[in-house]
């Protein structure tokens, strides 16, 4: 295992060869300054890139037409869909789908009794959404926004699960509680 930054992160969001990140700059009394980097898994580079390209990379290519809908930028779970959608998941459960023009598509809540996601990942035609605090993972249709599948629940493997990346078929779990990772086969 190898430290890759000392950098306070918000955000970590996975590119073809490697990933892209928020950071704390400085922090007055009630004023953040955030940075924004990159690294490469070929090179082991790290770059500074703008808030544009974070933006682009978090939120897809029509982000100018609805991030200013959105509570925290930063602190939201964001997908971007193959077909210019982009569903946002606000860390109070609140979820919105815009359309490739900005329009809000869709708007409801991802909670699972009355808890918000710990992470949000698409995985084929679904949506995987982790509640850390119950142990469970949820799967969502990506059409219809109806819930499908809850594993886990007191006591599941899958303890305090958080961020969620998909893997082709497969799904990574980062386990809080016992500091792993683990594969879901989703198919």
């Amino acid at each position: 295992m190898e430290k890759i930054t000392d950098d306070k992160v918000y955000s970590l969001h996975p590119l073809p060869d490697g990933f892209l990140y928020s950071y704390l700059i400085e922090q007055n009394e009630h004023q953040y300054k955030v940075g924004f980097k990159m690294i490469s898994f070929e090179t082991g580079k790290v770059s500074k890139v703008t808030k544009s390209i974070y933006m682009l990379t978090k939120f897809g290519r029509d982000y100018k037409s609805f991030v200013h809908k959105i509570k925290n930028y930063l602190t939201c779970f964001s997908l971007y869909l193959e077909d210019g959608r982009a569903l946002v998941v606000e860390r109070d459960g609140n979820a919105t789908l815009f359309g490739d023009s900005g329009e809000e598509l869709w708007q409801g809540k991802m909670l699972y009794q009355n808890t918000a996601p710990g992470g949000v990942a698409v995985n084929g035609n679904s949506i995987w959404v982790s509640f850390p605090k119950h142990n469970v993972l949820v799967r969502y249709d990506l059409k219809t926004f109806r819930q499908e599948l809850r594993i886990g629940g007191e006591h599941s493997p899958c303890t305090k699960a958080g961020n969620l990346f998909p893997a082709g078929s497969k799904l990574l779990i980062c386990l809080k509680e016992c500091n792993s990772i683990w594969k879901l086969d989703c198919s």
